[in-house]
């Protein structure tokens, strides 16, 4: 009888410590789900940031930026599976590091938006000193949240708190930009990335639309993404494509206007 005891309790202390190890897992993976269902993907009903404020978005599976495609579900690798709205440009001219842009009454700061109904679940310092990642779970299905990265959050809002589609909800610099990653985990490890465009209503597509614009304009394939034969050194691009702020055409990126801060961004490196 002491001998089964005995077994029952370290059975119990397996036991605990899987649940305990699950419970840590499921934390870090924000609300894994055993598979990935393209059906119930919820619907983007709101873009982040207002037409009018932005002038480039990168494609998605471009290879702008850094390398985001950490264990994806469908093992692609060595591409930017988000989206850059913009591209920060304000920055020391000796160190080049980047700083909030400061707005003034011919450029006030640009407006982020909630994508969904949802409810804020994290708000990150970003390792790049400017501005904060805040996550945002959607009401419609917990497990898709996107990221919105380098804004500043309004004081009023906090972890916890649930947002409306299209409320504001933070701001960046006028000369600035954001990263828009829409994610999902899976209960093996693995993440599944998607285009917000892919998933935008025609509401929320419509501004975009009127400009003659299509979802899949701003979308690459896997196939095409394969083709362009990206090379990344650790989490970098070896073969990224130099951006000219003031060039009316940037590889890897659509272009919906003459970025408007290009005569600033050659006047700040050029002292």
């Amino acid at each position: 009888m002491f001998k089964k005891n005995k077994v029952l309790k370290i059975i119990a202390l397996i036991l605990l410590v899987v649940i305990i190890g699950l419970g840590v897992v499921y934390k870090i993976m924000r609300n894994p789900m055993l598979y990935f269902n393209p059906a119930a993907v919820p619907s983007i009903t709101a873009s982040p940031m207002n037409i009018s404020d932005i002038y480039e978005i990168s494609y998605f599976r471009s290879n702008l930026g850094h390398d985001y495609s950490m264990n994806a579900w469908d093992g692609e690798t060595c591409r930017s599976m988000k989206h850059y709205l913009n591209f920060n440009m304000n920055s020391e001219p000796n160190t080049n590091i980047p700083v909030r842009s400061k707005p003034t009454p011919n450029h006030p700061n640009i407006k982020i938006y909630a994508p969904f109904d949802g409810t804020i679940i994290d708000d990150e310092p970003e390792q790049m000193p400017i501005g904060h990642q805040i996550h945002i779970s959607s009401a419609q299905n917990s497990h898709y949240f996107v990221r919105l990265f380098h804004i500043d959050l309004l004081p009023s809002l906090k972890v916890g708190d649930e947002v409306k589609s299209g409320q504001w909800i933070g701001t960046v610099g006028p000369m600035d930009g954001i990263d828009v990653s829409y994610e999902a985990n899976l209960i093996n490890g693995k993440t599944v990335y998607l285009s917000i465009f892919q998933y935008m209503t025609k509401e929320a597509f419509a501004p975009f639309a009127a400009k003659g614009y299509k979802p899949s304009d701003f979308i690459l394939t896997k196939e095409q993404a394969d083709a362009k034969g990206y090379e990344c050194n650790g989490q970098y691009f070896s073969n990224a494509p130099q951006q000219d702020p003031g060039a009316p055409v940037q590889e890897g990126a659509v272009m919906l206007r003459p970025n408007p801060y290009a005569a600033i961004f050659d006047q700040q490196h050029s002292q």
